[in-house]
């Protein structure tokens, strides 16, 4: 009988003989080989490894599937990335993603999408079991249901929050007032205008109602109101309400309206196509006819005047037009006007996409284009910080590109003036996969916080992975260290690695002390790729994705088997210990091989322990579909008991051993093994002494 190799017979297909013999990850590499993503997926799904299936279904196009590979890897920021990527035009796929968004419990996500879609009966019923009645009664007051609207706001007006109340009553008198019931739309105007966020909006709505109720007088106060912020605003209140009726909203993503003067817009630009949107902006390529050139208008999806969150994110655009306008650099993207009133942005046109694009379609930058862009970057940066302004954002898809190839650094919607005392407030203002070890624990911000996030960035534009894949991301940049990128990409040297090891250090004062210094190391990068014709990556285009978990420099590089059955070290009552190299994640594993399938409840208990993963807790990496099998990471050096740590690092660990014995996951008595990033939980049998890890 002739064989493939791996001693699969010629007459049985490799893919089905790895299924039947439970590989399904190996299965799946075997499938992207073929071209075969979908299936590839499926397998992938099937070992709970949907991280991993989320760039193959990027690549199939299928951005919806990767929406909800996404949910289902625990990465929701990530699923509104993907999502916000799906063009307005294609409604079947924001559709899809709604739906993807909805059977995951994402209802205002869902929402969001089945707006943009125009599915506006779906989008109701998804803010209103995501609680946000609201936006609930926005749709359907855009969908001409009227009646169902104005209840949903008159609940809120009885029933809501204080800010939830101001902002019904703004919402209903402007809806009573377009149906011409102006008495009553002028008294829910009046008290609205008492809330200091609304008051400016109200009194805007206000000043029609009264001047349709025949209170010209009233009018003419309330406007004389609003003149001494605006001093643009027409004299008289006919004027003013016909420069309003003239106005319109420009919907913004999931049709949260910004108020600018359409007419105004139109007489200024010659908008030719949209270039993008995110949660919080549109952007339109457009040209400026004041300014005589091409143009970036980006126009807010939320106003001055919103509440919580949206205030929030507005109050960060507007430090985004301070910041930026005090910059002028060839590396930043260049604002050229700022309407803080309407909320637009007018910026200098970048043709050549941004980072995130070309890493999508392309793979990794060759290193001479990485080192470019390092400088380019670092460049950017310094200015910045010799500004005071910190980014604290530096990500691919805030990297854009002009026509000539120069890299430019783009929204300084985070950024804020620097006070070295200051810490994080309001929550994370970031990206988490980029995001500082300080920025996540909430500890006082500098510019090392940026230098960081460049790192990740770098290290990503080389390799064609970020640094960290999860499932723990958050752990991950507090206390692992990366990976070198020279194990994961032939071609690359100690030059590489000696750089972003410094740049990704935990510690600020472990970085480099500011750009213009990282920058000289970066210039003793070679300046000519070793990788091959024209630069490109060894690995095809087509290569599978590294498994989570690659988070040491143990990986080698040439390694493509399967993980093998490994070094057997000790026999239990349920099967057989064993010790492995597994070369997809390029790191020693413990196998826990079992002579029955494990039961229901261990499975249960497997699967808390799993998801209560984290840097003291010993990894659980597989559990196979058969349930005869079960990987862990390998911790060395002597395991102890717990009760025998000293107090002070048993009062650290004692939530999280309270929170695993709440969770029935435990029970004492619990070992333990030091590693260099400190003491680790072991949920497995320690290995015995002396074991040389493969």
């Amino acid at each position: 009988m002739r064989y493939h190799g791996r001693g699969v017979p010629e007459s049985q297909d490799i893919i089905d003989y790895l299924v039947a013999h439970g590989a399904y990850v190996e299965a799946s590499r075997q499938c992207v080989e073929r071209g075969d993503l979908a299936r590839a997926i499926r397998l992938l799904e099937r070992v709970w490894q949907f991280s991993d299936a989320i760039p193959l279904a990027m690549t199939m196009g299928d951005r919806p599937l990767a929406v909800r590979l996404s949910l289902d890897a625990g990465l929701p920021e990530r699923a509104a990335e993907i999502a916000a990527l799906i063009a307005d035009d294609a409604p079947a796929e924001l559709t899809a993603a709604a739906d993807a968004f909805a059977s995951r419990g994402r209802y205002y996500e869902a929402a969001r999408a089945a707006e943009r879609a125009a599915d506006l009966a779906g989008a109701a019923a998804h803010y209103r079991r995501a609680g946000a009645n609201l936006d609930a009664a926005r749709i359907l007051e855009l969908a001409g249901d009227h009646h169902q609207a104005g209840v949903i706001y008159e609940g809120l007006v009885q029933h809501g929050t204080a800010d939830e109340a101001a902002a019904a009553r703004l919402a209903l008198g402007r809806l009573l007032g377009r149906l011409g019931h102006h008495q009553d739309a002028a008294r829910l105007l009046q008290v609205a205008a008492r809330h200091p966020q609304h008051r400016h909006a109200a009194s805007r709505a206000l000043c029609g109602e009264l001047l349709g109720l025949g209170f010209r007088e009233a009018a003419t106060e309330v406007l004389s109101r609003l003149r001494q912020e605006a001093p643009e605003l027409p004299p008289s209140p006919e004027a003013f309400v016909e420069v309003e009726r003239s106005a319109t909203v420009v919907e913004g993503p999931a049709g949260r309206g910004v108020g600018v003067d359409i007419g105004l817009l139109r007489r200024r630009f010659r908008i030719a196509k949209m270039l993008g949107g995110g949660a919080t902006a549109r952007v339109y390529q457009a040209e400026d006819t004041l300014l005589g050139r091409p143009v970036a208008v980006k126009l807010l999806a939320i106003g001055a005047g919103g509440t919580g969150a949206e205030r929030k994110a507005y109050q960060r655009f507007a430090r985004e037009a301070e910041a930026a306008g005090r910059l002028r650099h060839p590396n930043i993207v260049t604002l050229y006007d700022f309407d803080e009133a309407q909320g637009l942005f007018v910026l200098e046109l970048m043709t050549g996409g941004t980072l995130a694009d070309r890493l999508l379609a392309n793979g990794p930058l060759t290193p001479a284009a990485a080192r470019r862009l390092a400088l380019d970057l670092l460049a950017a940066l310094g200015a910045a910080h010799e500004r005071g302004i910190v980014h604290r954002d530096v990500k691919p898809a805030n990297i854009f590109f002009d026509a000539a190839g120069n890299a430019k650094l783009s929204d300084f919607g985070a950024a804020h003036l620097i006070d070295f005392g200051q810490t994080q407030t309001g929550g994370l203002i970031g990206t988490l996969a980029t995001m500082s070890p300080e920025q996540i624990s909430g500890s006082p911000i500098s510019f090392a916080a940026d230098l960081y996030a460049l790192g990740v960035t770098l290290f990503e534009a080389l390799t064609g992975r970020p640094p960290f894949l999860g499932p723990d991301i958050v752990a991950q940049h507090l206390s692992e260290p990366p990976a070198a990128p020279s194990a994961l990409r032939p071609g690359l040297g100690d030059e590489h690695d000696q750089v972003l090891r410094r740049a990704l250090a935990k510690a600020p004062t472990g970085r480099y002390p500011s750009a213009e210094s990282m920058a000289e190391a970066i210039r003793r990068w070679p300046t000519e790729s070793t990788l091959g014709v024209a630069g490109a990556a060894a690995a095809p285009a087509s290569a599978p994705p590294v498994m989570a978990g690659d988070l040491d420099p143990l990986a080698d590089a040439a390694a493509d088997a399967a993980v093998d059955v490994g070094h057997e070290f000790a026999r239990t009552a349920q099967g057989t210990l064993s010790l492995a190299r597994d070369p997809r994640v390029g790191r020693p594993v413990l196998r826990d091989s079992r002579t029955q399938p494990i039961s229901d409840d261990e499975l249960a208990r497997l699967r808390l322990l799993a998801a209560a993963g984290g840097p003291h807790v010993q990894r659980i990496l597989e559990i196979a579909t058969d349930r005869r099998l079960v990987v862990y990471e390998a911790i060395p050096g002597p395991a102890f008991p717990v009760d025998d740590l000293p107090p002070d690092e048993r009062a650290r660990l004692a939530p999280l051993l309270a929170e695993l014995q709440t969770m029935g996951a435990v029970a004492p008595p619990l070992a333990a093994a030091r590693t260099d990033g400190g003491v680790v939980l072991l949920l497995a049998p320690p290995l015995p002494a002396g074991a040389a890890l493969p």
